[in-house]
């Protein structure tokens, strides 16, 4: 069994565990787990009370005695997920005004997700867990319980739980809410929607000021209280960075390898510390740098099959404490190309292909979730981009229809899908290289700068120059994503203290850097 992927059985008593030994107070909503513990066996017979036999008040046609909300909202201190029932006035009035307030309860069944066979929720199953609420309040929709359960074991955060609102009166319950499919949550989910409560401008609800990156945005939390909402995120996000860190005689830096200063390059991957990176034309000279990025960072270091001897290497870096390597291969686009019988529409001249590009891919598996995820990092041809430059963006487009077919072969075993790399394409106005971007988008492949939740620089990727401020608009860089599941919740280029005084750029590209998490 893999850490954080608990087998049902192990699951559930995690679980119940967690509700019976941390079920906490909510505002307006005091808990209690009912368990079915035996007292002790003693030699006193106390006196028997029989209780009342409670029983249903009339309801009235087109009346839902008691309903349960969809989704699930977080709570703090402790961390964990709060379910809402909501009950029918003048049903809970008259069974006050038969039993008692005190004897009527409003609660919630809770029961993890994928234990609920069918499509349908027994109550009497051994593994569901009520949690009342001791008290409800009077809303405009009726009375509403909220009821809320401690989740404080980080392999749970992932854990889908599902809730069935009912009514109890006397121990007894009265009536159970229909089963819904979406009422139900995950804390990390929880945290996620949490996060996303944002302003540009301050108000009563949206009071406290907090910092995104370089970005001031206001939110119902505090900065300590966002960032522990990040802490819970972070349990399944991780974060993937995209970086050309070579540069062929450009003038750029005077064209000499220690007037690039490429430590810079590495120093900016360190600060950033991602979970994946891609680092595309890597020859030879990176590789005592490359090999203490990795053992001094906690990095598993891909050079990629069969390239010792290749013009440049697409390597993937990923850190161990957070994959396992489930498989890893490299391929050429031309052999590729010729093994998917990719038909040559345009007549690219293959010849303009001087280097043989690679696309280098491996396949991930989170320790946390246990979920899969197919990498692949890529630099597509080079020759000249814009216009008068036609033939090259053939042979870019050629690249791209291969790498789609190769793909294609592959969704069904790994739906999730992770493209990143130098595109040689910039996808904005009406040139080749939006022709050719588009080809990834036509076939689902979605830009992270577009997509994320919460973005920050989204600029060009190119450097010219040392003068950040003018960096070209260009962005030739990208991490594209496929999948269902596959989510991306923030992206920015990597604008930071180390490389943006007025010296010398480690590289002619910028690197990217793309949180993501798999729902």
């Amino acid at each position: 069994m893999k850490t954080g992927t608990l087998r049902s059985g192990v699951r559930l008593a995690a679980f119940l565990l967690i509700v019976v030994l941390c079920v906490f107070a909510l505002v307006g909503c005091g808990l209690s787990v009912e368990t079915d513990e035996t007292e002790p066996e003693t030699t006193e017979t106390p006196a028997v009370t029989t209780a009342p036999t409670p029983t249903e008040p009339a309801v009235g046609e087109g009346v839902t005695p008691v309903r349960t909300v969809d989704g699930a909202s977080i709570v703090l201190n402790p961390t964990g997920l709060s379910f809402t029932a909501l009950a029918d006035k003048d049903y809970i009035d008259a069974l006050i005004s038969a039993y008692g307030e005190e004897n009527v309860r409003i609660g919630v069944m809770v029961v993890p997700t994928d234990s609920i066979s069918g499509g349908s929720f027994d109550p009497a199953a051994e593994n569901v867990v009520k949690v009342n609420a001791d008290s409800f309040a009077l809303t405009g929709e009726g009375y509403r319980a909220d009821c809320g359960f401690a989740v404080t074991e980080e392999a749970n955060y992932t854990v889908s739980y599902t809730a069935v609102a009912y009514v109890e009166v006397l121990g007894t319950v009265l009536r159970c809410a229909d089963y819904s499919s979406a009422a139900k949550g995950t804390l990390a989910t929880a945290a996620k929607m949490a996060m996303l409560a944002l302003s540009d401008e301050r108000s009563s609800v949206y009071k406290y000021e907090i910092k995104i990156g370089n970005t001031t945005k206001y939110s119902p939390y505090t900065q300590r209280q966002y960032d522990l909402l990040a802490q819970i995120r972070l349990s399944i996000a991780f974060t993937v960075m995209s970086y050309n860190i070579e540069v062929y005689a450009t003038g750029l830096t005077g064209g000499g390898w220690e007037g690039r200063n490429p430590a810079k390059a590495l120093a900016t991957v360190v600060e950033q510390s991602p979970d994946i990176v891609g680092f595309q034309e890597v020859n030879s000279q990176w590789n005592d740098m490359l090999d203490n990025l990795a053992q001094n960072n906690g990095y598993t270091r891909l050079k990629g099959t069969g390239t010792d001897d290749a013009f440049e290497r697409n390597e993937i870096f990923f850190k161990t404490d957070k994959f396992t390597k489930i498989a890893e291969g490299t391929k050429t686009f031309k052999k590729a190309g010729a093994e998917l019988n990719i038909p040559n529409s345009e007549n690219a001249d293959q010849s303009l292909d001087k280097h043989g590009r690679i696309f280098h891919y491996v396949v991930l598996e989170q320790i946390t979730t246990g979920k899969k995820i197919l990498v692949v990092n890529t630099h597509l041809h080079y020759g000249g981009t814009g216009e008068g430059h036609e033939e090259d963006d053939k042979v870019r487009r050629y690249e791209i229809r291969t790498l789609l077919a190769w793909l294609a072969t592959q969704e069904a075993e790994y739906p999730n899908r992770i493209v990143m790399g130098d595109m040689n394409s910039h996808y904005k106005g009406t040139g080749q290289g939006s022709v050719n971007m588009a080809l990834f988008t036509d076939a689902g492949y979605l830009r992270t700068s577009d997509t994320a939740e919460v973005t920050d620089d989204v600029g060009g990727t190119l450097a010219t120059g040392s003068d950040r401020a003018t960096r070209p608009q260009y962005i030739f860089d990208y991490i594209l994503t496929k999948g269902n599941h596959l989510k991306t919740a923030y992206y920015t280029v990597v604008n930071n203290k180390i490389d943006n005084n007025n010296t010398s750029y480690p590289s002619d590209h910028i690197p990217i850097l793309a949180q993501l998490y798999i729902q």
